[in-house]
């Protein structure tokens, strides 16, 4: 299906560095064996951990973000501290998250790529923002965070990154999730997965999310998959009550799909959503409603020729 996604039970050997030379995919019950070992960190010194965390006790550790995590398909966590002999005020936190699927991975570390970040060539996609590096591989989100910007602490934040990205086993591509949104017009690395109530609404599951640009106006781009056809006529009669309190429904448009209607109003401005099969489909911003339609109709039929359908 286009929008669920399997959680998977494999974990994957990670070194770091000087470590093997070939990637590792032997089954590993302990997350821990992820962990680059003491002895090629050279100057460096475990000082904190390392130590995992489950489902159960995620909120020992994130405290308010681990439904978020746990919304992804967290599946474990490891934990450890860096720090340079001889100097405590030279830490780095290395955090690596099984997320138990490539698209869980995904959604994660898109849920917090800051706009304009570094994007880098770390796993399937990676940034450094500042003093913070972020990268995803498979099903691995992998975060590390320096204490300050000195180039010998930015430098370890690099290695780390890249010798972990280099040994984990999976696709260095981005999710099939993403194939069918248009590409004329999308705003690169604007693409979200959103894990459960898209747009804030409990009655869309989860979905894509993704900017697009025209002429120097924005909009905003969601589609979200329902289990049935009749789940999503349904939910498209919650979003179209949702709508018509808040903003102005202007007509119904049948051309798109099963049915469709426009809005404006206060919020996201103007927009259009439709459904076409199994699928709420819709486009809200700044362009006219003949280029949301253009849109939209693209986005139908990449659904349409999507290989999981």
């Amino acid at each position: 299906m286009f929008i669920r996604f399997v959680l998977c039970l494999t974990v994957l050997t990670v070194a770091c560095g000087s470590g093997p030379s070939e990637p590792l995919d032997s089954e590993q019950s302990d997350i821990g064996g992820l962990l680059p070992p003491p002895s090629i960190l050279g100057n460096w010194i475990v000082a904190e951990g390392p130590s995992e965390y489950s489902p159960e006790n995620l909120w020992e550790y994130l405290n308010g973000g681990a439904p978020l995590y746990l919304s992804y398909g967290f599946r474990r966590l490891a934990h450890v501290r860096y720090q340079l002999s001889g100097d405590v005020l030279a830490g780095i936190t290395l955090d690596v998250f099984d997320m138990g699927s490539e698209l869980g991975a995904f959604g994660i570390y898109s849920s917090g790529r800051p706009p304009g970040a570094e994007v880098r060539q770390w796993g399937a996609e990676g940034y450094r923002s500042g003093t913070v590096i972020a990268a995803w591989k498979g099903r691995y989100f992998v975060h590390v965070e320096a204490d300050d910007d000195r180039p010998v602490l930015i430098e370890m934040l690099e290695d780390l990154v890249e010798g972990m990205c280099h040994r984990i086993v999976g696709e260095e591509s981005r999710p099939e999730i993403l194939d069918p949104l248009p590409p004329g017009g999308l705003v690169a690395l604007s693409e979200r997965f959103v894990a459960e109530d898209l747009l804030g609404h409990s009655f869309l599951p989860g979905g894509v999310l993704a900017t697009y640009e025209i002429d120097g106006r924005e909009a905003r781009l969601f589609v979200s998959e329902l289990e049935s056809a009749e789940d999503a006529a349904e939910a498209m009669t919650k979003l179209r009550d949702h709508r018509s309190q808040w903003g102005e429904i202007a007509r119904d448009i049948p051309s798109i799909g099963a049915e469709g209607f426009r809005f404006s109003g206060p919020g996201p401005g103007s927009g259009t959503v439709v459904r076409v099969g199994l699928f709420i489909a819709g486009v809200d911003g700044e362009l006219s409603f003949e280029e949301q339609d253009d849109l939209l109709e693209k986005l139908a039929g990449g659904l349409a020729s999507s290989p999981s359908r």
